[in-house]
């Protein structure tokens, strides 16, 4: 069993046009940088100062220039650019590498519960990666969706073991052909979040308070967009899911995958808790989106219900 001595950590991570995309990339990788020994950005060529802003962040962050390549099915592109971000990871000879999303942000409370399952779990050679709850906040700083996938794994043991698949949802074992545990194959529908690990993966939660400590969470903004930026989003999750798919196909599948969020946001439901100090002046300064009802008000809610259940 590990001790409680302190394990080597490399914070990872990529991404590229985040400016122009509305990512508060800089609020991503300094939520982290307090559990990272090293940190490893790998950044694709930009059309906005992506660059300049992740060099500013911190001198333990590396910079990685590279070329997305010509890849356009399922948003493998950007799980192509996870990978050469975790392998500069696992060349640091780090025990762990904590992957993060330039929309992502983890809560300063939780680092502790963090730091105290990389410690222990260090020693389970089988544990191959740790688990996220996950809050996905839509239109603005006060509602977040509860349909959307609430769990993936951000810390992820660099062994040579896993690689990020899907369109950079989190680790599945490498070669591994079991029925949870292959990686997507093509064709396969890449975006909705699954994890691969099967019984190699543990929550990411102090393993003192027992099952019912609560697990660290991931903050996910990458819905908080003003209407221009959700505009460039769909439109960059087009080309790199289903750019060679005819026009017509494509926006009929962005349709059924993204539902309209200014459609649904009457039935989102209401944070009231508090956000991770890094994005805070941020946080404080949007107002709501709009005004509206009590979700419990709303028809639509309890269709929504009926068609895909409670979450929350």
């Amino acid at each position: 069993m590990q001790s409680s001595s302190r394990v080597s950590v490399c914070g990872f991570s990529f991404g590229r046009n985040l400016t122009k995309l509305g990512y508060p990339v800089e609020a991503a990788v300094r939520s982290v940088l307090p559990q990272c020994d090293r940190f490893v950005f790998v950044v694709g060529q930009s059309e906005d100062d992506t660059r300049s802003r992740i060099e500013e962040v911190d001198p333990k962050v590396e910079v990685i220039d590279t070329i997305w390549p010509d890849v356009k099915i399922d948003g493998t592109v950007l799980a192509i650019e996870a990978n050469k971000a975790m392998i500069a990871a696992e060349a640091t000879g780090c025990t762990w590498g904590f992957y993060i999303q330039a929309d992502e942000v983890v809560h300063e409370e939780d680092l502790p519960c963090i730091r105290a399952a990389m410690n222990y779990w260090a020693g389970h050679p089988e544990v191959k990666a740790l688990l996220f709850r996950f809050l996905h906040f839509i239109l603005d700083y006060q509602t977040i969706d509860p349909w959307g996938y609430h769990k993936a794994s951000r810390v992820i043991r660099l062994d040579g073991t896993c690689h990020i698949v899907g369109d950079g949802c989190g680790p599945a074992i490498k070669d591994d052909q079991g029925p949870r545990m292959r990686p997507p194959r093509l064709g396969d529908h890449g975006y909705l979040d699954k994890h691969h690990l099967g019984g190699h993966v543990r929550w990411a939660r102090d393993p003192k308070g027992g099952l019912f400590a609560p697990a660290a969470r991931i903050f996910h903004y990458g819905g908080v967009k003003t209407p221009q930026q959700l505009h460039e989003k769909l439109k960059a999750i087009e080309e790199f899911w289903w750019g060679n798919l005819p026009e017509a196909a494509r926006h009929r599948r962005i349709q059924r995958t993204f539902p309209d969020p200014y459609r649904r946001y009457r039935i989102l439901k209401r944070f009231r808790g508090s956000h991770p100090a890094v994005l805070r002046e941020r946080v404080t300064s949007p107002p709501a989106f709009a005004r509206r009802l009590n979700r419990w008000l709303c028809l639509a809610f309890y269709r929504e219900i009926l068609r895909h259940g409670f979450k929350g």
